[in-house]
């Protein structure tokens, strides 16, 4: 259900139309619809239902919920294109050029056929490394506050670096009416191999700006958006690269469907900019996955190969819970010493080490020299929370197999 509602094509609708006809008692509707909205595509399965004519077959509390996300989704639409563009408008009078990305660049961009069908929550924006602190000045002035719930407070400030530095982008920042904005200085992760022979803090963006494209170029202005094969890129290593939102692949396939969909001729552009970014192998395992999603036949689908490099990405998308690969992996980058050792070094220290006042909040003590007895806990405690089925030895092999098919594989 949840492959053959994510796209609005003859096989997805064929494959709907058996699945209510022939299956329907198999349908668990609660757990797909709760699941649809973790993979961000429960407005996208409303859409295909509707569009079939199979909407009253939902049961009557889980088409509800499936109306509610997709009001709620096509309201914050509205909220995210005109916050994003008055962001960008913003900076630019500051001479700081940003480019929207992710959800952002889509919703400004068109792609999706009906607003709220991309699932979004909050705007990402490019700007270069070395403007990042003055972008922060004008969010701020735009009303975007940093964001740093109860619980982070007292975190010591090296743990909240070290928590940017895997991410690729300043603290997130809440504006009018909660908008999340995230300002992001890396759009790619530079290869390990290429960073001797490229500028490794701003990969990629000095790329991006001329081939970005004008928002409405009929009207004038200053918005420009990432040029398709640029975006699709991102996206892609966003989340099959860099597992960061490792539960919305599902939603990166749609994304790219309807990209490809209204400018077929990016797809040749975009294998060109996977291989000069060494990204052709987690490139080709997306397109190979959106096609299984746009084309298969249900028997198709039940007969993917278990060791088919495809299944590998459609096992990650579809894992439950949806964080796991995507903590499994996090583990991976942690201990991966082969780039910034040192640094890495120091935020393991700083993970084990905290602040006193972390300290003391998380073990409800008072902030006195006593509370630094509780450091021989700490480790404990951090192992204690690992799930270790995401280390057993088949799941290791499973994960090494896909970093090495999506991560910097070249040709």
């Amino acid at each position: 259900m949840l492959l053959s509602g994510l796209l609005p094509t003859e096989a997805s609708r064929e494959r709907l139309r058996r699945l209510l006809n022939e299956r329907s008692d198999e349908i668990d509707w609660p757990t797909v619809v709760r699941r649809a909205e973790r993979h961000g595509t429960a407005a996208l399965l409303r859409f295909n239902l509707a569009r079939g004519g199979w909407l009253d077959l939902v049961p009557a509390g889980e088409r509800a919920a499936l109306d509610e996300v997709s009001r709620n989704d096509a309201v914050r639409q509205l909220a995210f294109v005109s916050e994003a563009a008055r962001l960008i408008e913003a900076l630019a009078r500051h001479h700081i050029t940003a480019l929207p990305l992710k959800g952002a660049a889509l919703m400004l961009g068109g792609y999706y056929p009906q607003a709220g069908l991309r699932a979004a929550v909050d705007i990402d924006l490019l700007v270069h490394p070395n403007q990042i602190q003055p972008a922060e000045q004008i969010a701020l002035q735009c009303g975007y506050r940093e964001w740093i719930s109860e619980r982070q407070a007292p975190i010591q400030p090296r743990l909240r670096q070290a928590a940017r530095q895997e991410a690729h982008h300043a603290a997130v920042r809440r504006g009018p009416g909660g908008v999340a904005l995230e300002l992001h200085y890396r759009a790619f992760e530079c290869p390990p191999k290429m960073m001797l022979f490229s500028r490794a803090r701003d990969f990629g963006f000095a790329e991006m700006i001329p081939r970005a494209v004008p928002w409405r170029a009929e009207i004038g202005g200053t918005l420009r958006l990432p040029a398709p094969e640029d975006l699709c890129l991102h996206l892609v290593q966003h989340t099959v690269v860099d597992w960061q939102s490792a539960h919305l692949m599902l939603r990166t396939l749609a994304d790219l469907y309807f990209i490809l969909e209204r400018e077929p001729e990016v797809s040749e552009r975009l294998e060109r900019r996977a291989a000069e970014f060494k990204l052709s192998g987690a490139v080709r395992l997306a397109l190979e996955a959106l096609q299984l999603a746009e084309t298969a036949t249900l028997e198709e689908l039940d007969q993917i190969p278990r060791r088919a490099d495809v299944a590998l990405l459609l096992e990650a998308a579809l894992s439950e819970p949806p964080a796991a690969f995507r903590e499994a992996m996090r583990l991976f980058t942690y201990f991966d010493f082969r780039r910034h050792p040192l640094q890495k070094l120091g935020n393991l220290f700083a993970l084990i080490f905290t602040s006193k006042p972390h300290l003391a909040q998380l073990y409800q003590a008072p902030a006195t020299s006593r509370v630094y007895l509780n450091y021989w806990r700490r480790p404990f405690d951090l192992l204690r929370k690992l799930h270790w089925e995401w280390i057993a030895p088949g799941n290791v092999r499973r994960l090494m197999r896909f970093r090495k098919l999506t991560r910097y594989s070249g040709q």
